[in-house]
């Protein structure tokens, strides 16, 4: 395979700027590209961005950009206040949304040549609301991107769009659910196709957390021959819980909460308030390490109104996906299991029927992480579950 010439030797990031030509073919496909490890250095990873045509029926919102911090709140508190219809008022119909939007994209492969040279899989890894890509490649021994490497997988982590080194266009018409199913398709087709790091992938995993995992059932709805394998994380079947969990996070409008990051963003991009909205619901005490905790906070990242207002216009069952489906979360999950993923009953096993009728039930899998909240990533019990989804790609010979 092209890609594992002088792999094995490469210690150090001088090294990695110094590949030769066949190895950084990798970064074929990315504009702004450069090679980059993964946290543990058991991946080399072309880092860029990737152009991604897509084309979808948004919503037409009517919500005007809040222009104060009390602005933005009210529209939460009317959103999942007893009897509210802004909901429904806000509908203004639909509308046709395209372009080639710039995703930006870790694309990884084995450090390993030996496994380099055998890789046939990629999994595509979509983050939840507030995340960014690094939250699959948060540390040594944290990192998702390195466990997959060394189970002989290469990754696929990207910004979703509105975030990071993503586009960032109008946050309230444009970043919806709705069009972010559409990129996740646009980039399996692009790995389909070649178009990504030039290699020829005989399977496509998709790989969701949280929100992630939300548009990757929305895709498999719509392309349910997308993906040959679907791994859902800090997920079950239901969001009727998420109104807390938005609340409990206090939306912030990004450009007051850090200027110095986000401000030039327009008032409808959004981010968690502070660090004690982010554990309240997404990090259970003591099971997470603090430094690895504010590694999270410092990176946190933005959402939008669109987002809040489309989240459950893609929740629609996969019918016609069969392949193999696994749903992993942490015990202690709050969004989608209020604290306890095991109560009354385990939550997870309800996904597959409710939503992939089809799956096949005797390649599939479910897991509960013990010790572990929302973040699985996270928190000290994340080695477990990389282990188990390795375990599962292996089983169904990915």
């Amino acid at each position: 395979m092209h890609f594992i010439v002088f792999l094995g030797i490469l210690s150090s990031s001088a090294a990695a700027a110094a590949l030769v030509p066949p190895a950084t073919s990798l970064m074929q496909g990315f504009r702004d590209a450069k090679l980059v490890y993964s946290a543990g250095k058991q991946a080399i990873c072309a880092n860029g961005v990737v152009a991604v045509p897509a084309s979808a029926t948004n919503a037409i919102l009517n919500l005007s950009s809040p222009t104060t911090q009390f602005n933005a709140t009210q529209i939460f508190q009317e959103l999942f206040q007893a009897g509210s219809t802004i909901v429904q008022r806000a509908q203004g119909g639909t509308r046709t949304v395209q372009g080639t939007y710039g995703i930006g994209a870790n694309l990884c492969i084995p450090t390993d040549p030996a496994k380099a040279g055998t890789v046939k899989t990629v999994e595509i890894l979509t983050h939840g609301v507030g995340l960014e890509k690094s939250y699959w490649d948060i540390a040594p021994g944290y990192s998702y991107a390195d466990a997959a490497a060394v189970a002989g997988y290469a990754t696929l982590a990207y910004d979703r769009l509105g975030v990071g080194q993503s586009d960032h266009p109008d946050p309230i018409q444009d970043v919806q659910a709705f069009l972010e199913v559409e990129i996740l398709h646009g980039l399996a087709q692009l790995l389909r196709t070649k178009a990504i790091g030039g290699y020829g992938f005989t399977n496509i995993v998709g790989v969701g957390h949280s929100f992630g995992s939300i548009l990757q059932v929305g895709a498999n709805s719509k392309y349910p021959k997308d993906f040959d394998g679907v791994v859902l994380t800090a997920f079950t079947n239901t969001i009727a819980n998420l109104p807390y969990t938005i609340l409990a996070n206090n939306p912030a409008i990004a450009a007051l909460n850090q200027p110095s990051r986000f401000g030039k963003l327009p008032n409808g991009y959004l981010v968690h308030n502070d660090a004690i909205a982010i554990q309240e619901v997404f990090f259970r005490y003591p099971y997470f390490d603090p430094a690895i905790f504010q590694n999270q906070v410092d990176r946190k990242d933005t959402y939008t109104f669109g987002e809040e207002f489309t989240i459950g216009g893609v929740l629609n069952p996969a019918a016609e996906y069969t392949g193999p489906l696994d749903v992993v979360n942490g015990l202690y999950d709050y969004p989608f299991c209020l604290g306890n993923c095991s109560y009354p009953d385990n939550q997870l096993a309800k996904v597959r029927p409710a939503l992939y009728p089809a799956a096949d039930s005797s390649k599939s899998d479910i897991y509960l992480v013990p010790e572990n909240g929302h973040y699985i990533n996270a928190h000290r019990t994340a080695g477990k579950a990389f282990d188990q989804i390795n375990a599962f790609l292996g089983r169904n010979g990915f």
